[in-house]
């Protein structure tokens, strides 16, 4: 029986195209930790890669190419002397995948831009922070980092990014993210730019996740706190761009802040035929409610994440999500058999 079963993954892994160093494969439900590789030591994740995996984390979303955080042949404008090569980023994968965990790079695609192309391009840009999905040039730069990315690592899934897209909101201009001049990219070029990529992907072989806040709005959610998750945007994002969304994109649906026990954009993802994780972030009331409201709304798991603090080395902060969101996702998200 111990070989049939060998045999049949070996089966599965061949037809689906993937090299004997592929992905781990984890099964539903997923318990994922999200890292940026900016200004940190590989040697720095891997110390929080083993609390994650005693904490029973089975993926790592591991955010590359973050300001030059990691050096390419495919980015060569990145300044080598402190970026990772491919090898520190293969190392760590390895490592992780050593552990038993899925890994799961991140790109900034779309909007925040300028940590992608670190202002190399102005001439790609639609504004400050976005790029412009109209131009074919734009896509002869990111689809080599794609499949730079696919042939080092063979991910199961990429996370594309496209959070956060900015001009919504006055204080998007009052903290200067944009200038008075500049306006937010249309929802058509930001379905242009999913689809487009989303088909990439697909071509490969390979899962496409993303952010999930330009696909929700405070008008339809008016119960959830308003922050950068829930803006108010005109009709034309929103619930009308969810819908012409790809259903088979994994929806990360992020929540950081938010003192209510209902998270009821996890129901409307899913009423709209989207697999959906939630994301958390440092308050340990919402990591424990949203949580518990996931998984009793057809979330297939949650997202911890860490941002900033791992760049400042703020070790207790980051150790507490881990270990907190680890012990909640884990009772939330038990292991199937």
């Amino acid at each position: 029986m111990k070989i049939f079963r060998v045999i049949v993954i070996a089966i599965g892994f061949f037809c689906a195209g993937y090299s004997s160093e592929a992905a781990v494969y984890v099964k539903k439900p997923i318990r994922a930790l999200h890292l940026v590789t900016r200004a940190v030591s590989p040697a720095d994740v891997m110390k929080l890669v083993d609390i994650a995996s005693k904490e029973k984390f089975n993926t790592i979303i591991l955010g590359i190419a973050w300001r030059g955080s990691t050096k390419l042949k495919s980015m060569p404008w990145v300044d080598g002397s402190k970026a990772w090569s491919s090898k520190d980023l293969l190392a760590v994968v390895q490592y992780i995948r050593e552990k038993n965990m899925q890994v799961v790079p991140e790109l900034k695609l779309l909007s925040h831009a300028n940590v992608l192309f670190q202002k190399n391009f102005p001439n790609l840009m639609y504004n400050s922070k976005t790029y412009d999905p109209r131009k074919p040039e734009v896509y002869q730069k990111v689809f080599p980092i794609i499949d730079e990315v696919i042939a080092l690592l063979h991910p199961q899934a990429i996370h594309i990014g496209h959070d956060e897209v900015v001009g919504w909101s006055k204080r998007h201009y009052v903290k200067g993210l944009l200038k008075s001049d500049e306006r937010q990219l249309p929802a058509n070029l930001f379905l242009k730019s999913v689809v487009y990529i989303h088909e990439h992907l697909h071509s490969k072989g390979v899962e496409t996740w993303m952010w999930g806040d330009m696909l929700i709005s405070q008008g339809e959610f008016p119960s959830m706190r308003k922050s950068g998750a829930l803006h108010d945007l005109n009709e034309s994002y929103g619930a009308t761009l969810r819908k012409k969304i790809p259903r088979d994109i994994l929806i990360c649906d992020w929540h950081y802040n938010d003192k209510q026990r209902d998270f009821p954009t996890v129901s409307a993802f899913k009423n709209d035929g989207f697999r959906v994780l939630g994301a958390t972030w440092k308050k340990e009331k919402t990591i424990q409610n949203f949580s518990y409201y996931a998984a009793h709304h057809g979330a297939e798991g949650m997202i911890a994440t860490t941002w900033f603090h791992v760049q400042r080395k703020e070790w207790d902060i980051v150790n507490n999500i881990i270990k907190v969101s680890g012990k909640t996702f884990l009772k939330d998200f038990p292991d199937t058999k």
